[in-house]
């Protein structure tokens, strides 16, 4: 008997599977794009170099509590692969929906900003794309949103390994940069306006407010610098070995912790705040070249060009890969389930490129693309992380003092850090989101037709659904009325 398409199609014999090392460069490699290379500008106007040590401090305790949630999942349910499997085990159908609808925007969203910011550190090689996003930028990221696509419509596993190589070519100029800060870190510098007491008491726009406004105003930029953290949760089910989901999750964001508290808080010893505050982007670019000298700008943009590369390529697979699981968990139509010869969802690859492709035309028009895009992707993403770490909440409960205290405590931590934060930094992007809830609700309904479910939605879920409509509509009138700026 002839065996149905979709079985025929997700069957790849030649599948090697996914090392721990590759695991841990998909984490590193996902999460630093664009985001580390201006974190000196971007935290500098935020908060002084007390306060802003003070918010790494929560941050990185969160993305720690957050990553061993992840991994104690990957170990405990192994039947579950990614983030969208947690929410709907967890919460039901229409909530694993929303955790991977979230995520998927998240992703995209995410790639378009990086092609933003692509174009910008070109501009410092190339002039005419020196002045902003124009017809000729915009055209250059399509044509490399589509190669990536065409790259990892070749197979996720190949693509993975060129990821280790990008991995370490980003790296370098990183670590060049630390250990240039280092060399020129002066104490003095580094403690003249340490909580920025100086800096109120003369006012003006350069007034970091009090501490816990310059915690608050660090969360939404620091936040955006671990998207993609869960990486090796997303592709679990292609690692080589299960257990490997765990170790790379942890050890990546463990290392991702040190690369951006030391690229962040080192330069505030060598120049003062204010003069952070002013320098260009991408910030890193103009620290270095101002100590080496004009090679340094060079330098770091090139690394910059091929950091972005590297995040846009992890993107891709993960935004890919989450569509084709939120389709064979039945939550999006039948379509994007199949799978071509190489092993890669063909559908869904093309399906984000079109999306990547639209809006990237659209922010020809936009004053703040790249500011707007890492946000609102940002605000996107706090959904799914924030389900699944609720998720292992709800697991360990039961068993919080057969053992399982550890896990419910850091996954109850991790739970209640990005909420506080995300409501606290970026109400409004939640708002925002929901609009994008709209077209994708539909998707979920007729999914459900599709394969029967009866009912379609259970009452609570129509009522969640309900919420978020009326919530999309309430947005979308608060824009056209310039309450939300976009």
């Amino acid at each position: 008997m002839t065996a149905p398409r979709e079985a025929r199609t997700t069957t790849n014999p030649k599948k090697r599977g996914i090392g721990l090392l590759g695991l841990i460069a998909l984490v590193i490699s996902s999460s630093i794009g664009s985001g580390v290379f201006a974190l000196s500008t971007d935290i500098s106007a935020a908060a002084a170099p007390g306060a802003a040590m003070l918010a790494w401090l929560v941050t990185g305790i969160g993305f720690i509590a957050l990553a061993n949630t992840f991994g104690r999942l990957s170990l405990e349910r192994p039947d579950l692969d990614g983030i969208v499997a947690y929410a709907k085990e967890g919460f039901g159908p229409f909530v694993g929906f929303v955790s991977g609808w979230g995520y998927w925007l998240s992703i995209w969203i995410g790639n378009v900003a990086f092609g933003v910011m692509l174009a910008t550190a070109i501009g410092y090689f190339f002039p005419p794309f020196s002045d902003g996003l124009t017809v000729g930028a915009v055209t250059f990221i399509s044509v490399v949103n589509w190669l990536i696509v065409l790259l990892v419509n070749r197979g996720v596993e190949e693509a993975s390994v060129v990821n280790v190589i990008v991995m370490i070519c980003k790296l370098v100029p990183i670590f060049v940069f630390i250990v240039a800060m280092i060399l020129v870190f002066s104490f003095d510098v580094f403690t003249a306006d340490f909580w920025g007491t100086l800096a109120n008491n003369l006012g003006g726009a350069d007034a970091p407010g009090d501490v816990p406004t310059q915690v608050v105003n660090c969360f939404m930029v620091m936040m955006w610098v671990f998207v993609g953290m869960e990486g090796a949760s997303v592709l679990g089910h292609r690692a080589r070995n299960k257990a490997d989901v765990s170790r790379a999750t942890i050890l990546g964001v463990a290392a991702l912790v040190v690369i951006y508290v030391a690229a962040s808080v080192l330069p505030y010893g060598y120049l003062p705040r204010e003069e952070l505050m002013r320098l260009g982007s991408p910030s890193m670019a103009y620290i270095f070249q101002e100590v080496v000298g004009p090679w340094g700008g060079a330098f770091i943009s090139a690394g910059l060009i091929i950091s972005i590369f590297g995040a846009w390529l992890s993107y891709t697979i993960l935004a890919s890969e989450a569509m084709n699981r939120m389709a064979q968990m039945e939550l999006l139509p039948r379509f994007f389930v199949r799978l071509n010869r190489h092993g890669a969802p063909t559908a869904c690859l093309v399906t984000t490129g079109i999306m990547i492709q639209v809006l990237s035309v659209v922010m020809l028009f936009s004053e703040a693309a790249y500011q707007f895009a890492y946000s609102l992707c940002t605000a996107s993403i706090v959904i799914s992380w924030g389900l699944a770490a609720a998720y292992m909440v709800k697991l360990s409960w039961p068993r919080r003092r057969e053992g399982a205290g550890r896990a419910f405590a850091l996954s109850l931590f991790a739970t209640v850090f990005l909420t506080v934060a995300i409501l606290l930094a970026g109400v409004d992007l939640l708002m925002l989101c929901c609009i994008a809830y709209v077209p994708g609700i539909v998707f979920f309904v007729m999914a459900r037709k599709e394969h029967g479910a009866s009912p379609v939605m259970r009452r609570w879920e129509m009522a969640l659904a309900a919420a978020l409509l009326v919530i999309a509509v309430v947005s979308a009138v608060m824009v056209a009325s310039g309450a939300i700026t976009i």
